[in-house]
């Protein structure tokens, strides 16, 4: 299988070495690995101190058992920064989104033999995890095969760790839906089923608008579950309709309804689909796929980390 990579981008600004250091030490991710070490390890690893003194400095290579994207250049760098290793970036470039190929060696790491035991289970967790995550995406997007539809994620990501695993949807080449309950308005069932028992639903374009005039940048979608609520449905002020659990033998009607009378609403369509399913939806008329399985459910990328 090819495996689709997303460019780097050049930052178009410069900090000091200085200020490197001093923002990777307060960084967010920082707290967080150093909570994760601090888990593994919390009165010490004590299978590394029975061995004596193991204080030697020893070089473990990070190989890659499978094919693949990878995605966990910032795991690598800052625990590199907290425990006091360094990584041969010179003879093996570490960039998320590149390729792995099984049998590849992704980076080699420098340290003291007990810092590198202590730091190795934290150290494949992530990778394991956020290369799984890049590279199921990327085998939505490579076995959809059209570029003219946007592989998403969703808000099923693992607590804490949704910048990380929604970076890693990039590296895959998928595309991220909005990042959180203040990032959009997204009008699911509970929602409406809510206004329908008030008897306000008559009103939801009005109160969307009021939201949109408090922030002109705020877009919103709606889960829309049937033809018939496609179709009796207000939609002047949604900017993404959501066919939830459409049938593909529906899915061209009501689509073709969009474009015809709702032609300013990108069209998206979600549940259940899988990488099975997942071709069936080439050339069709939308936009967005949204799955969640590419953060909630990705199998653990093979790693090994072999001194």
């Amino acid at each position: 299988m090819r495996f689709k990579t997303n460019k780097r981008q050049t930052p178009s600004f410069r900090i000091s070495n200085y200020d490197i250091v001093s923002l990777m030490k307060n960084s967010p991710l920082t707290s967080l690995l150093n909570k994760a070490l601090s888990e593994d390890a919390p009165n010490g690893d004590i299978t590394t101190q029975l061995l004596g003194d193991a204080s030697h400095e020893v070089t473990a290579t990070l190989l890659a058992k499978q094919n693949g994207i990878f995605y966990g250049e910032e795991i690598i760098t800052t625990l590199a920064s907290i425990q006091a290793f360094t990584i041969d970036t010179k003879s093996h470039p570490l960039k998320n989104g590149m390729p792995l190929t099984k049998g590849q060696t992704v980076c080699k790491l420098t340290g003291p033999f007990s810092t590198l035991l202590t730091t190795e289970r934290v150290l494949l967790n992530f990778l394991q995890h956020l290369s799984g995550v890049a590279t199921l995406t990327n085998e939505f997007v490579t076995t959809l095969n059209d570029s003219t539809i946007k592989i998403l994620d969703t808000r099923k990501t693992t607590p804490l760790l949704r910048d990380l695993e929604k970076n890693a949807v990039k590296a895959g080449g998928g595309t991220n839906h909005r990042w959180n309950l203040s990032d959009m308005i997204l009008l699911k069932e509970n929602h409406l089923s809510i206004l329908e028992k008030q008897n306000k639903l008559d009103d939801l374009s009005n109160r969307i608008k009021a939201q949109k005039e408090k922030n002109p940048t705020l877009k919103a979608e709606i889960e829309i579950e049937s033809y018939e609520q496609l179709i009796t449905t207000d939609f002047s002020q949604i900017d993404y309709i959501l066919l939830d659990n459409f049938k593909l033998e529906t899915l061209e009607e009501s689509t073709n309804w969009i474009r015809q009378n709702a032609a300013h609403c990108e069209i998206e369509v979600s549940g259940n689909i899988s990488l099975k399913t997942i071709a069936s939806y080439k050339n069709k008329d939308i936009d967005r796929i949204s799955v969640g399985a590419i953060t909630h459910s990705p199998p653990a990328f093979d790693f090994s980390l072999l001194f």
